[in-house]
């Protein structure tokens, strides 16, 4: 069976799986089954969580997840058996539009995909449905199944608690895990459709908009992590049509120490960090990408000295600067590309690729 045959199946098994699952609200009538669910996977929940296994329990539950800021939602399986829960707890309004998420599996459907199946419905009620702007789940960095299941969902880490929450009567530390709204949409058709490529006319300002970012950066970022701070990229080649787009490229002292200063340092302002970069040699960073803003106007890129990224990319600006007509062929090259692939930007990329690496070897070669 071929690659292509085989994901065909897992696929429609996956979503046909995801069919049989839904979400309701907890009913009174569902105490002696919630009970006796509860109570088989009391091993599994000790010591992350206690869930109600008495009727005096249940009925605190139940009238607790009554009131009007809190919500409680049973995931099901496809003939209704109680797979688990997910509480969306202290719903504040106002300028906020914040809640707290709880959950817990049934054992009998721990580790099955049960969970994640639900937390996705969830979500769609919590930002949809309850139109909430940012839900948080704290959770104890030893629970490592349950930080696997809000991460692979979407949920970023926003940092560590000492003695946080009360739980068996201990004060333990946890992790804060978050989704916002924005964060929920961002694959959305129409959001991933205004993140298109678009080629302009070469701006004189870019130069400028690039030095007053650099001057920002180097504000941003302590002095003795920062090496070497360059613009790149299409805007920092004069007279060239491009992406409107200012790349700057951040060498620093060592990548370990970046990711511990800078995410916080450039998120104040303004970017967004893409933690789930596959490349480990680089930090990339975006600021107005929808949906957090209308389009990107800034990328910075993080790299060690010794990565071939950082000296690529200043070889490359320096050959096309020095090189006009190869600097032509190259915009020529890239509003056919941008025409051929405007809604999808890997591509575009990728499209590009033989001919950077031809200019590379020719810098190089020192022709």
């Amino acid at each position: 069976m071929s690659g292509w045959s085989l994901y065909y199946l897992h696929y429609h098994k996956r979503e046909n799986f995801m069919n049989e699952i839904v979400i309701r609200e907890p009913k009174i009538e569902d105490r002696e089954e919630f009970i006796s669910a509860m109570k088989r996977s009391q091993s599994l929940h000790h010591p992350w969580v206690k869930a109600p296994v008495t009727e005096k329990d249940f009925d605190d539950y139940f009238q607790r997840y009554q009131q009007p800021n809190q919500k409680s939602f049973l995931v099901c399986d496809s003939v209704g058996n109680i797979a688990g829960v997910f509480n969306i707890n202290e719903i504040v309004r106002g300028l906020f539009q914040n809640a707290f998420l709880g959950f817990y599996v049934v054992a009998d459907y721990a580790s099955k995909g049960y969970m994640s199946a639900g937390l996705k419905l969830v979500l769609e009620k919590a930002f949809n449905e309850l139109e909430l702007h940012r839900i948080e789940a704290n959770i104890q960095p030893e629970n490592t199944r349950s930080i696997q299941l809000v991460k692979k969902n979407g949920f970023r880490c926003e940092g560590f608690s000492p003695r946080y929450l009360k739980i068996d009567n201990k004060w333990r530390g946890h992790e804060h895990w978050a989704m916002t709204v924005e964060d929920f949409v961002m694959d959305n058709k129409e959001v991933l459709d205004k993140d298109h490529v678009e080629i302009v006319p070469y701006n004189q300002e870019w130069p400028h908009q690039a030095q007053d970012e650099i001057d920002k950066v180097r504000v941003a970022l302590p002095k003795n992590c920062v090496i070497d701070i360059q613009h790149v990229g299409s805007t920092a080649i004069p007279g060239l049509s491009a992406k409107p787009i200012i790349d700057i490229h951040v060498a620093g002292r060592s990548l370990d120490e970046m990711k511990v200063i800078a995410v916080p340092a450039l998120q104040k302002l303004g970017y967004e960090y893409w933690a789930d970069n596959p490349d480990p040699e680089r930090m990339f960073f975006v600021r107005g990408i929808p949906p957090f803003g209308e389009k990107r106007t800034h990328h910075i890129h993080i790299f060690e000295p010794t990565s071939k990224h950082w000296e690529g990319k200043i070889v490359f600006r320096d050959y096309l600067i020095s090189h006009p007509e190869v600097a032509k062929e190259y915009e020529q090259l890239k509003i056919e590309l941008a025409q051929q692939h405007t809604f999808d930007r890997e591509q575009y990329t990728d499209a590009k690729g033989e001919f950077v690496k031809k200019i590379l070897e020719l810098a190089r070669e020192g022709g």
